[in-house]
Protein backbone atom coordinates (compact mmCIF):
# COMPACT_ATOMS: atom_id res chain seq x y z
CA UNK A 1 0.00 0.00 0.00
CA UNK A 2 2.78 2.57 0.79
CA UNK A 3 4.26 1.97 -2.67
CA UNK A 4 0.98 3.18 -4.23
CA UNK A 5 1.10 6.56 -2.45
CA UNK A 6 4.56 7.46 -3.68
CA UNK A 7 3.68 7.45 -7.43
CA UNK A 8 0.42 9.28 -6.74
CA UNK A 9 2.21 11.97 -4.74
CA UNK A 10 4.80 12.31 -7.50
CA UNK A 11 2.08 12.71 -10.15
CA UNK A 12 0.34 15.31 -8.00
CA UNK A 13 3.53 17.34 -7.50
CA UNK A 14 4.38 17.19 -11.21
CA UNK A 15 0.82 18.25 -12.08
CA UNK A 16 1.05 21.32 -9.87
CA UNK A 17 4.49 22.17 -11.27
CA UNK A 18 3.14 21.95 -14.83
CA UNK A 19 0.09 24.04 -13.94
CA UNK A 20 2.32 26.64 -12.34
CA UNK A 21 4.64 26.73 -15.36
CA UNK A 22 1.77 27.17 -17.83
CA UNK A 23 -0.16 29.81 -15.88
CA UNK A 24 0.40 33.53 -16.37
CA UNK A 25 2.13 35.69 -13.80
CA UNK A 26 -1.08 37.61 -13.07
CA UNK A 27 -3.11 34.45 -12.45
CA UNK A 28 -0.37 33.14 -10.11
CA UNK A 29 -0.48 36.42 -8.20
CA UNK A 30 -4.27 36.06 -7.80
CA UNK A 31 -3.95 32.38 -6.82
CA UNK A 32 -1.49 33.09 -4.04
CA UNK A 33 -3.20 36.30 -2.85
CA UNK A 34 -0.37 38.62 -3.77
CA UNK A 35 -0.93 42.32 -4.35
CA UNK A 36 -1.24 44.02 -7.72
CA UNK A 37 1.71 43.80 -10.09
CA UNK A 38 1.43 47.43 -11.25
CA UNK A 39 3.73 50.01 -9.67
CA UNK A 40 2.45 52.80 -7.44
CA UNK A 41 2.76 55.27 -10.34
CA UNK A 42 -0.19 53.57 -12.05
CA UNK A 43 -2.23 53.83 -8.83
CA UNK A 44 -1.54 57.57 -8.70
CA UNK A 45 -2.65 57.94 -12.33
CA UNK A 46 -5.86 56.00 -11.60
CA UNK A 47 -6.52 58.27 -8.61
CA UNK A 48 -6.12 61.31 -10.88
CA UNK A 49 -8.60 59.87 -13.40
CA UNK A 50 -11.13 59.12 -10.67
CA UNK A 51 -10.70 62.59 -9.16
CA UNK A 52 -11.38 64.09 -12.60
CA UNK A 53 -14.73 62.28 -12.71
CA UNK A 54 -13.65 59.61 -15.19
CA UNK A 55 -14.37 55.92 -14.86
CA UNK A 56 -13.07 52.85 -16.68
CA UNK A 57 -15.12 51.71 -19.64
CA UNK A 58 -15.57 48.35 -17.91
CA UNK A 59 -17.61 50.16 -15.19
CA UNK A 60 -19.77 52.06 -17.68
CA UNK A 61 -23.43 51.01 -17.44
CA UNK A 62 -25.01 49.34 -20.45
CA UNK A 63 -27.04 51.53 -22.85
CA UNK A 64 -25.58 54.80 -21.54
CA UNK A 65 -23.70 57.22 -23.75
CA UNK A 66 -20.18 58.13 -22.66
CA UNK A 67 -17.28 60.09 -24.09
CA UNK A 68 -13.87 58.42 -24.37
CA UNK A 69 -11.32 60.66 -22.65
CA UNK A 70 -8.10 58.69 -22.13
CA UNK A 71 -6.42 55.61 -23.61
CA UNK A 72 -4.11 54.35 -20.84
CA UNK A 73 -2.52 51.52 -22.86
CA UNK A 74 0.71 50.71 -24.72
CA UNK A 75 1.57 52.52 -27.95
CA UNK A 76 0.84 49.56 -30.27
CA UNK A 77 -2.58 49.10 -28.63
CA UNK A 78 -3.33 52.83 -28.98
CA UNK A 79 -2.58 52.57 -32.70
CA UNK A 80 -5.03 49.67 -33.12
CA UNK A 81 -7.75 51.42 -31.09
CA UNK A 82 -7.38 54.55 -33.23
CA UNK A 83 -7.81 52.39 -36.34
CA UNK A 84 -11.05 51.02 -34.85
CA UNK A 85 -12.37 54.57 -34.33
CA UNK A 86 -11.80 54.70 -30.58
CA UNK A 87 -10.23 58.15 -30.44
CA UNK A 88 -10.30 60.53 -27.47
CA UNK A 89 -13.50 62.57 -27.55
CA UNK A 90 -15.59 59.99 -29.45
CA UNK A 91 -19.09 59.14 -28.23
CA UNK A 92 -19.62 55.47 -27.43
CA UNK A 93 -22.24 53.21 -25.89
CA UNK A 94 -21.85 49.85 -24.14
CA UNK A 95 -24.19 47.51 -26.00
CA UNK A 96 -23.42 44.26 -24.19
CA UNK A 97 -21.61 43.53 -20.94
CA UNK A 98 -21.94 40.00 -19.59
CA UNK A 99 -18.81 40.01 -17.45
CA UNK A 100 -16.45 38.94 -20.24
CA UNK A 101 -15.61 40.86 -23.41
CA UNK A 102 -17.73 43.98 -23.91
CA UNK A 103 -19.53 44.99 -27.08
CA UNK A 104 -19.24 48.74 -27.67
CA UNK A 105 -21.03 50.84 -30.29
CA UNK A 106 -18.78 53.55 -31.72
CA UNK A 107 -19.17 55.60 -34.92
CA UNK A 108 -21.96 53.35 -36.20
CA UNK A 109 -19.93 50.15 -35.73
CA UNK A 110 -19.72 47.60 -32.97
CA UNK A 111 -16.36 46.67 -31.47
CA UNK A 112 -15.65 43.81 -29.04
CA UNK A 113 -13.16 44.74 -26.32
CA UNK A 114 -11.64 42.47 -23.70
CA UNK A 115 -12.29 43.31 -20.07
CA UNK A 116 -8.59 44.03 -19.38
CA UNK A 117 -8.48 46.54 -22.23
CA UNK A 118 -11.77 48.13 -21.14
CA UNK A 119 -10.26 48.64 -17.66
CA UNK A 120 -7.67 50.95 -19.24
CA UNK A 121 -10.01 53.07 -21.37
CA UNK A 122 -11.32 55.99 -19.32
CA UNK A 123 -14.66 57.59 -20.14
CA UNK A 124 -16.77 60.49 -18.96
CA UNK A 125 -20.45 59.75 -18.48
CA UNK A 126 -23.01 62.12 -19.98
CA UNK A 127 -25.78 63.54 -17.84
CA UNK A 128 -29.04 61.63 -18.02
CA UNK A 129 -31.50 62.89 -20.60
CA UNK A 130 -35.20 63.26 -19.79
CA UNK A 131 -36.89 59.89 -19.80
CA UNK A 132 -33.64 57.93 -19.57
CA UNK A 133 -33.59 55.46 -16.63
CA UNK A 134 -31.36 56.29 -13.67
CA UNK A 135 -29.65 52.90 -13.61
CA UNK A 136 -29.02 50.65 -16.56
CA UNK A 137 -29.13 46.88 -16.20
CA UNK A 138 -25.73 45.17 -16.41
CA UNK A 139 -26.88 41.74 -17.45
Amino acid sequence: MPTLWLPLALILVLGFALLFALSSTESRRRLFGLGPAQPAVVDERVAEFLAAGLLPLSDCPRDRTACLRCLHVERCVVHRLLELGLTPGVELRVVQDNGGPMLVSVRGSRVALGRGLADNLWVEMHALADGEPLAANRS
